[in-house]
């Protein structure tokens, strides 16, 4: 048995080594394949593949390690655990190095030697303990080699530790050829800040349209009276020289076109790592393109058209007077106070709040929360949980395999399959479609139209007319107005009316019993049949019990028809007033 546990252990051990292999392989081929020779996005798509790698082969390196330590402790596969224990000190180092962008490779290590002390003794512990009797005498735990190491890790680290503190700058006049002079800086170099003098245009024309474009850094636009923009850069080198040097080559590019102003960097003639982060004022009444990747878009106070392209990151809009619109791709949004239209496709995450105008929303694999929505919504967010309030129009939202959650709306459509769906002070009609999940309502001031599957139904204080459709799935309708048609199956059905029925009720549930209330003075046609099972009436003197599979009888002279159908299960029609009876065993 123990073999067997050693062989599946080892195995796993190279389909993880495989696997991770391969997928930084895909990565590659990805990058270099499918993208043309030669087309200009090439270079974009180079630096965020390096860009990808640069935090990933950290985390590569310390796995390879542990699968190497593993493969040795359980198969002697490898026969020593010391080429593991280099991965993983190694991967450690430079993985620390990506949370501490302000220190170099040198006081990484000055920092963080301790760490690779203790990997160390974990391994070794692992290689004492994992020994086998097969193998020969135990090894023992303390040899000359061992001792080596452990004086070499401490007194370098120590080392490393009071010269980055006494002269940090001691290796910067190391200088290393092209590629890999990039490769050094982007693992153990530090992050520098340059910020250039703002650059002012010219007065616009009314309506003028300015186009901005930024990738790999934050772009901020604010209102104002003219054209002001700023460029602040963070160049990750070993030392500030080299650094202000890289910097010194990065740039705004403002052009003039027939329609307004592009801005954007000459990032593309570029191949060193760096951050752009361009802070733009612009006239309030101008229309804005804006277009960003890798960063964040913040927008607010402008008054015209804006439209805004982002790529894994986020757009942030607020105090804007004028329609909006959003291409988003694994990008979050926010919008505030917005004071126009609103259209976005694409979203991951979205908040969206204060719309004065309609909103148009696609989002998937996320949560969508909307807020305080004067216009009509439409919703498209699969596998997405939508929460929402204070809706002013017709809505309609749609999701799967998630949940909902809707307070103070108006007519409402919601289609969610496989999701939760709860909906409280509904002013107008509700539809729901939805699937194995449940369903609560309240406060409902028109219809409910449920369609359902495997679904079970609560709902209270309803003014219009309730029609249910489900099946597997209780029904509960309490405080009931109008009129009641409830289909399901296999589980209870439970109707207690508000006042007297003014419309007609009907129930056909199949295996599951049927429970009607009603006050007692009400007026109906009454038409209830129970296959394999009882019918009873509590509290309605007048109505004589003639049979135990059926109850017919009429009450009143202008009543509603009320027919209630199950089968194997009992029918119960009750009085209000003897409610209390029933549930303390009163009446019979």
């Amino acid at each position: 048995m123990a073999s067997e546990v050693r062989k599946l252990s080892a195995a796993g051990g190279k389909r993880i080594g495989k696997l991770l292999i391969g997928l930084l392989l895909v990565g590659a081929g990805v990058a270099f394949f499918f993208v043309p020779a030669g087309s200009g996005f090439t270079g974009h798509l180079w630096t965020v593949f390096l860009t990808s790698m640069m935090w990933l082969w950290p985390l590569f390196l310390v796995c390879m390690g542990i699968v190497r330590v593993m493969g040795f402790a359980v198969e002697r596969k490898p026969r020593s655990p010391l080429g593991g224990t280099l991965l993983i000190s190694i991967g450690v180092l430079f993985l620390a190095s990506r949370f501490h962008a302000d220190l170099n490779g040198l006081r990484i290590y000055g920092r963080y030697w301790l760490v690779l002390l203790a990997i160390f003794a974990a391994v070794e512990l692992l290689r004492y303990y994992s020994h086998r009797h097969a193998e020969g005498p135990p090894p023992r735990m303390f040899t000359a080699g061992r001792l080596i190491v452990i004086g070499l890790i401490v007194g370098t680290g120590v080392l490393a530790n009071r010269v980055a503190g006494s002269n940090p700058s001691l290796l910067s006049s190391l200088k290393l050829p092209g590629v890999l002079g990039g490769i050094r800086d982007s693992v153990v170099g530090e992050t520098f800040t340059f910020t250039d003098a703002p650059i002012t245009a010219q007065e616009l024309r009314p309506g003028a349209r300015i186009t901005v474009s930024n990738s790999f850094g934050d772009l901020k636009v604010t209102a104002g009276q003219i054209l002001r923009a700023s460029l602040t850069k963070g160049v990750r080198a070993w030392n500030e020289q080299d650094a202000r040097q890289i910097s010194d080559k990065i740039r705004l590019v403002v052009n003039q076109t027939p329609d307004g102003i592009t801005i954007s960097t000459n990032r593309e003639q570029l191949n060193q790592q760096f951050t752009t982060d361009i802070q733009l004022e612009v006239p309030a009444s101008a229309l804005l393109s804006i277009s960003g990747s890798y960063g964040t878009i913040n927008a607010s106070g402008t008054r015209g058209q804006m439209a805004i392209k982002s790529s894994y990151g986020k757009a942030i809009v607020s105090n804007v007077a004028g329609d909006l619109s959003f291409e988003l791709a694994y990008s979050d949004i926010t919008a505030s106070s917005i004071n126009g239209n609103l259209i976005a496709t694409g979203a991951k995450n979205a908040r969206i709040s204060g719309i004065s105008g309609s909103v148009e929303l696609s989002a998937s694999n996320g949560s969508v929360d909307l807020r305080n929505v004067s216009g009509e919504v439409q919703v498209e967010a699969p596998f997405s949980r939508i929460v929402a309030a204070d809706l002013g129009e017709t809505a309609q939202l749609r999701t799967q395999h998630a949940s909902v959650q809707i307070t103070r709306a108006a007519d409402l459509i919601i289609v969610a399959p496989h999701s939760d769906v709860r909906a409280e002070n509904i002013n107008g009609d509700l539809q729901v479609s939805s699937s194995n999940s449940d369903i609560q309502l309240r406060a409902i001031s028109g219809g409910v139209t449920i369609s359902a599957e495997r679904s079970s139904v609560n709902a209270e204080d309803v003014r219009g007319p309730v029609e249910v459709e489900t099946s597997h799935g209780s029904v509960v309708v309490k405080n009931f107005y109008e009129g009641v048609d409830v289909r399901t199956s296999y589980r209870d059905v439970t109707l207690v009316a508000a006042g007297h029925p003014v419309d007609d009720i009907k129930v056909d549930n199949d295996h599951g019993e049927i429970r009607l209330v009603l006050p007692e003075s009400s007026e109906f046609v009454l038409d209830a049949s129970s296959e394999s099972g009882q019918v009873r009436q509590v509290g309605f003197g007048t109505i004589a019990q003639k049979g135990r599979d059926a109850l017919r009888a009429v009450l009143g002279s202008d009543g509603p028809t009320i027919t209630l159908r199950t089968s194997f299960k009992n029918i119960t029609i009750q009085a209000t007033e003897a409610r209390q009876a029933v549930a303390t065993g009163g009446v019979n």
